[in-house]
């Protein structure tokens, strides 16, 4: 019964990788020219505070590379979704999430975009104020984040050593939408070196894989579709994206699309019922965030930095290693600690 239970689930995910990738591959290359054309590039702008003078250095080269990219797992992913399982609560729920995510990431990326040029403004973002601006706002829109959860994929609770703890009430939304919010955060800011954060993001969802395999009954959506259709949707148009952005990248996933994968993970967890599998899985992505609070916390109220530039992974790229060594070593710990998830899940 195990060994058929495992190879349907093997036959989902290898089918929506495959549909995925086909749908991501036919717009592309249009999408990477249509960035172009409306000038979604990069464009370093030096502080009148020389704070960022070494990122300006190590990053010049990414100057006029379109941005903005992961617009191809926004779009893609929750079109595959909804056009095949849209009566399908979890499904419905995993596409809106993304749509909504990414819909904020892209108000975002339009407003660095309207503002590049702005000294005074791009300096103005790099202050604590405009920081906590941002995730309150971020928060608002993660309450929506959290009512699909709740209402639309029927997450009520879920077990976290033993305790049941339910999400179905006023102050059950409110703390999902603050961690909705810092998952985000945390798979956003994972973006920033070639290949660093698709291959990041493809090695989770290998770990929520061999999680779907190991607790198979956790993950049916009805009764012959799995949640690994989710998986297999993001991991077949991350593949895609991945292909145009190993160096030189073509182009840089952004907001739009780095934004939705924390939520997301943050449901299939939910959902499944893994959640102390779900917290291991995130822990890369919560150590970079956290280096940058670090940093903004240092610089706002004792004007020191702690890192020579914040998120750790540019820190590894200032004290002089090759920003493929960063990538990789960073994708080998992430590989770790995919492992380590499915031993704490397996032996709780």
């Amino acid at each position: 019964m195990l060994t058929s239970i495992s190879l349907f689930m093997v036959k989902e995910l290898a089918l929506w990788v495959v549909v995925a990738a086909v749908t991501a591959g036919v717009w592309v290359v249009p999408l990477i020219d249509l960035l172009y054309k409306l000038q979604f590039t990069i464009k370093h702008i030096a502080l009148p505070n020389k704070l960022n003078a070494e990122w300006m250095r190590i990053h010049a080269k990414d100057s006029g590379t379109p941005t903005n990219g992961g617009i191809l797992i926004w779009l893609t992913v929750p079109a595959v979704l909804l056009v095949a399982f849209w009566h399908i609560p979890l499904m419905k729920a995993a596409a809106l999430i993304m749509l909504l995510v990414g819909l904020y990431g892209l108000a975002d990326a339009i407003i660095d975009m309207v503002t590049r040029n702005n000294v005074n403004f791009r300096e103005f973002q790099n202050r604590f104020e405009w920081r906590v601006g941002k995730l309150l706002v971020s928060i608002v829109v993660s309450v929506g984040v959290a009512l699909l959860i709740v209402n639309t994929a029927g997450v009520k609770s879920f077990d976290f050593f033993g305790q049941t703890i339910h999400i179905d009430n006023f102050i059950g939304i409110g703390v999902l939408a603050v961690f909705s919010t810092f998952f985000s955060y945390a798979t956003e800011i994972i973006d920033g070196i070639d290949g660093l954060s698709a291959g990041m993001y493809l090695i989770t969802l290998v770990g929520f894989v061999l999680l779907m395999l190991a607790f198979p009954a956790n993950f049916f959506t009805s009764s012959n579709t799995t949640a690994i259709a989710i998986v297999g949707a993001l991991a077949g148009t991350t593949l895609v994206y991945l292909y145009f952005n190993i160096p030189p990248a073509r182009f840089y996933m952004g907001a739009p699309g780095a934004m939705l994968f924390g939520p997301v993970f943050l449901l299939l967890g939910l959902y499944g019922n893994i959640v102390p599998a779900l917290l291991v899985l995130m822990l890369p992505y919560f150590i970079d965030l956290a280096t940058s609070f670090i940093q903004l916390i240092s610089l706002r109220f004792f004007q020191k930095k702690v890192f020579r530039i914040a998120p750790i992974h540019h820190h590894f790229e200032a004290l002089g290693w090759p920003s493929p060594k960063v990538v990789m070593r960073f994708w080998l710990v992430n590989a770790f600690v995919v492992i380590l998830a499915v031993l704490v899940q397996v032996f709780l």
